[in-house]
């Protein structure tokens, strides 16, 4: 395996782990009905942890 191949599966190994992550956090606040603070193009936004989970599930 050459090195160009070896950091395409590091960074898909990084970029699954930080799914994970952030999927964890959002099920957390979730379950605590709580808010989570996201930035989507430059703007900061409070939006309910669920509507965020679902969101994801769709995709």
């Amino acid at each position: 395996m050459n090195s160009k191949q070896q950091n395409a599966e590091l960074l898909n190994k990084i970029e699954a782990g930080l799914k994970l992550a952030i999927r964890r956090l959002y099920e957390q606040k979730a379950a605590n009905n709580e808010m989570a603070v996201i930035c989507e193009n430059g703007v900061i936004k409070h939006l309910p942890a669920r509507d965020l989970l679902q969101q994801q599930d769709k995709k």
